[in-house]
């Protein structure tokens, strides 16, 4: 009997040795390939669901300009009532606040420095008509004397309405500042700004809290410091007139009370045309921003084309109702500014 030699009891051990490990990293191996093969197939698979349906929303957001705009097209302007309601119901918080002492205060010599510019017209006005007097008479030494008067009141009088504008806009900016941090808080607030956007009550309201509260402040002590300023002249200068030649004053005052009637007449339609135009382009506004929020997948998933369709659709809305706006907006101006010069 043949005893099997070293060399080959080695080389038999060691396949016995190394076979099932290497059975077992074949297997391994194998199954590793098939889960690779198995995720692929399945992140495709996700990866084309998702780009359809975000081709689908880009699609459906640029084919659907939103909601229609029925309401808002055929929106009536308030009354006088309902306005001043909501005038006050917006304006008095501040004024009670805790920053009332500072405001009144500062409303208080707004209105005193309005009184005294109209009084330094009622100066003026008496000025100049001693100046051309002295001019149609020829008088070089009383049209000297004048003129160093006009000139000197003009020296003295200007700082004042210059101080006027500047404590307006100051107290302006002052309330616009209370009323940003007062409806930034209620719209923070028990997740206000969340029920605003799902159940849609209020549109853009970032840009009601940008731009409408400034307009809004600046406009409300321009319109009350007119009215007053108005009130005043027409105290001051129906005197004078009144004095000159009394059926001059009654004919004034009435063709100043029609030109002002027709201006409300014609400017009533214009009411609405703005409030459509903040909207609209407030729109647009919010369209780009979204564009840029968004830039990544947008640009991942290629929704270029649709994002292009939708922002014009809204800046055709804005330009539209621009359109319409303007030729009743300069027939307005015409209107007024024909008064004012007359």
């Amino acid at each position: 009997m043949i005893a099997p030699s070293t060399s080959s009891m080695g080389t038999q051990a060691k396949l016995v040795v190394e076979s099932p490990f290497s059975n077992l990293s074949s297997s391994i191996v194998s199954t590793l390939d098939n889960s690779l093969k198995q995720f692929s197939h399945r992140s495709s698979l996700r990866f084309q669901t998702l780009a359809t349906r975000r081709r689908i929303s880009l699609s459906a957001a640029a084919t659907t300009p939103g909601p229609p705009p029925i309401q808002d097209e055929h929106r009536k302007p308030p009354d006088l009532q309902t306005l001043m309601r909501r005038f006050w119901k917006v304006a008095v918080p501040y004024w009670s606040s805790d920053d009332k002492v500072q405001a009144r205060l500062q409303l208080a010599a707004v209105f005193a420095l309005t009184l005294g510019t109209t009084g330094i017209t009622v100066g003026f006005s008496f000025l100049g008509r001693d100046f051309y007097n002295a001019l149609a008479n020829k008088d070089q030494q009383q049209f000297t004397k004048q003129l160093l008067y006009y000139l000197a009141a003009f020296a003295g009088g200007i700082p004042f309405f210059v101080l006027r504008d500047y404590a307006r806009e100051k107290l302006s900016l002052r309330w616009r500042s209370w009323m940003t941090s007062y409806y930034m808080d209620r719209y923070l607030k028990n997740k206000t700004f969340y029920k605003i956007q799902s159940q849609s009550t209020i549109d853009n309201p970032d840009q009601r809290i940008v731009d409408d509260l400034s307009s809004f402040t600046g406009t409300a002590l321009s319109f009350s410091l007119t009215l007053f300023n108005a009130a005043i002249d027409l105290i001051s200068f129906s005197n004078i007139l009144y004095g000159i030649f009394p059926p001059l004053f009654v004919v004034l005052l009435a063709y100043s009370l029609g030109g002002t009637a027709i201006s409300i007449f014609l400017g009533r339609g214009l009411v609405n045309l703005n409030f459509l135009q903040e909207k609209k382009e407030a729109d647009f506004r919010y369209g780009l921003v979204r564009v840029r929020e968004n830039a990544e997948s947008i640009a991942f998933y290629g929704g270029e084309e649709n994002e292009m369709q939708l922002l014009l659709t809204r800046f055709r809305s804005a330009f539209e109702n621009l359109n319409v706006r303007r030729p009743l907006q300069f027939v307005w101006c015409c209107t007024s500014l024909s008064f004012c010069l007359h």
